[in-house]
């Protein structure tokens, strides 16, 4: 694994405080270029997958699947320090996201995500396509997963 540096994404427990401090800019300065989705549904979207590694996530692709590729792709965003993924894929199974959800709802329910997942001690669930990953590893992974989605939340 690759060491932290001044542009490694903020730690997950930070995000909520840059979310916070955030509020107040344009979506288009946060959001990445050309994602699908308004910033209510991004953080939804990164809300859903940091509860599910706590919770279940409610589809996993096949075991061999999640041995190999998905397995190569985890320790690559790991080295790397960065994801790089389709900005609309959804979680399979998950609930629809809403796109007039008011934003100030869709960070709270991202701060209870991150909340839950910092004191959860047990193992995590299995990641639909990573397989089974430590809680440093989910913590590296959801902070890079929502460093993709919101470049610019550590910007400006």
């Amino acid at each position: 694994m690759s060491s932290a540096t001044s542009s490694s994404p903020p730690t997950l427990q930070s995000s909520a405080a840059l979310l916070r401090a955030a509020l107040g800019r344009p979506e288009r300065e946060l959001l990445a270029p050309g994602g699908p989705w308004n910033l209510s549904q991004t953080l939804q979207h990164c809300a859903q997958t940091v509860r599910y590694s706590v919770i279940g996530y409610p589809r996993l692709k096949p075991a061999l699947f999640r041995a190999t590729a998905g397995a190569l792709a985890k320790r690559l965003f790991l080295r790397r320090g960065a994801m790089k993924h389709p900005l609309g894929a959804e979680i399979d199974g998950a609930a629809p996201l809403v796109a007039d959800r008011p934003v100030a709802e869709a960070v709270a329910d991202f701060e209870d995500a991150v909340a839950l997942f910092a004191a959860h001690a047990a193992d995590h669930a299995p990641h639909p396509a990573y397989g089974r990953c430590t809680h440093e590893e989910f913590e590296r992974l959801h902070a890079l997963h929502l460093a993709e989605h919101l470049p610019g939340l550590t910007r400006g």
